[in-house]
């Protein structure tokens, strides 16, 4: 074999050796590089995990401190819309009782007028006591309470100057039945809690009578008679007064639109 045979024998083997080797680096190599891009993916997958759930956290939060600010607005709303009822219906009451003396028809006018604006403060309590929180629907009812007993003096008063009117509007025609209603309202006042009770006197009986009789012959309504002798029931002393009750209402409102810690999650 001449050297050009012999250096080309040569040649081949040292190809055929690095072959192998070659093959085994790039081998190393592919690995080393997937190992690098599962790491660098892993890293990447946390990271985009890591802000997915920052972006959900604040979503979250966004979430609920809209959310609190919108139920907030929703108690807001309803206290100022409750508070307003029962102003516009002790200030009403106040206007058309508190005046000069009426005639028992025009009384009554008012009286029943009235109901609707109590039962839209009786409503919209409702919706206080719905919405919560319980510090601010018990300030709700209590404050109803005192409005409606309130405007039942008012009324309570009304009637009975108007029913004062009616019989004193009497006095020209029958001048002396007159001056004797006068003289038996202030004795069946004394005795009216007795009616319909084994204490009742006989002379009692009688005053009755005689009074409708009185009223019968002045064509004044009999009705009025208790408008006139019947003693007001007197305030319960566990009732709040009205002023005390509305600036309670107010404090118990303002606590739970304004709390003083963070608001619960």
């Amino acid at each position: 074999m001449d050297l050009e045979g012999i250096g080309a024998l040569a040649a081949a083997a040292v190809a055929a050796v690095g072959i192998p080797t070659t093959l085994v680096l790039g081998r190393w190599q592919l690995r080393g590089a997937l190992r690098g891009a599962e790491e660098a993916a892993r890293a990447g997958l946390a990271q985009a995990d890591a802000s997915y759930r920052a972006a959900l956290d604040a979503v979250r939060a966004q979430g609920r401190n809209d959310h609190l600010q919108w139920r907030r607005g929703v108690q807001r709303d309803a206290y100022a819309a409750f508070l307003q009822s029962v102003l516009s219906y002790t200030d009403t009451a106040s206007n058309n009782f508190g005046g000069g003396i009426s005639r028992l028809e025009e009384t009554r006018e008012r009286i029943t007028a009235l109901k609707a604006l109590e039962t839209d403060m009786s409503h919209r309590a409702w919706v206080v006591r719905l919405e919560g929180p319980d510090g601010v629907a018990d300030a709700a009812i209590t404050l109803q309470l005192s409005a409606s007993l309130l405007v039942l003096v008012h009324q309570q008063h009304a009637l009975r100057r108007a029913a004062m009117f009616e019989v004193n509007d009497r006095a020209l025609a029958h001048p002396h039945e007159v001056a004797r209603i006068w003289e038996l309202v202030p004795v069946a006042q004394g005795f009216w809690h007795t009616i319909g009770t084994p204490g009742m006197e006989d002379s009692s009986t009688d005053v009755l009578q005689e009074l409708r009789d009185l009223f019968s012959t002045c064509e004044i309504s009999g009705g009025l008679l208790a408008t006139l002798c019947q003693p007001h029931e007197p305030v319960p002393e566990n009732v709040t007064p009205y002023d005390d009750a509305i600036k309670d209402f107010i404090r118990a409102a303002s606590e739970a639109l304004h709390p003083a810690g963070p608001p619960a999650p």
